[in-house]
Parts: structure tokens; sequence; C-alpha cells
């Protein structure tokens, strides 16, 4: 069985994996298992939506294959 994450604990991670992330909100949109996530980070510089989207869903993997998140929302954008 998945575990329950806070907002604290995808911040956290995505802080620790992305790089230069100057701010990370998660927001619980349902139950605990569908999330936004709203992320600014010089590691977005230059990247389009798209591989914007694919560091932050990569950053998350793990509980995105376990379905600990089963529905992310993602509002990325860079720091320039």
């Amino acid at each position: 069985m998945s575990m329950v994450l806070t907002a604290e604990d995808i911040e956290n991670t995505l802080r620790e994996r992305i790089k230069d992330v100057r701010s990370a909100v998660a927001i619980d949109l349902k139950g605990g298992n569908h999330w936004q996530v709203e992320i600014e980070a010089s590691d977005f510089n230059g990247l389009n939506r798209v591989k914007q989207q694919q560091l932050v869903s990569a950053a998350l993997a793990e509980y995105l294959a376990d379905e600990t998140i089963h529905a992310l929302v993602i509002k990325a954008k860079g720091t320039n």
C-alpha cells in the first residue's frame, strides 16, 4: 500500500532533485493523491513546457510509479 504524502514531502523531494529551486509549492487537490505543483527553478531556463514537466515527473517518479501520486498538475517556469 502506498504512503500518504504531505505537501512538505513533495516540496522537499523537488528541492533535493532539481537544482536551484527558487520556489516549490505543492497543493493537495483531493485526498492526498491528487496534487498540483508550482515550481520555479533555473534548471527550467530555456526548456519548453514538456521538458520542464518531464523534469518534475522524473523527480517524483517513485511516487507516480506506485500511485502514491495518482494525478499531478505541473506549473513550472524558469528563473530568467
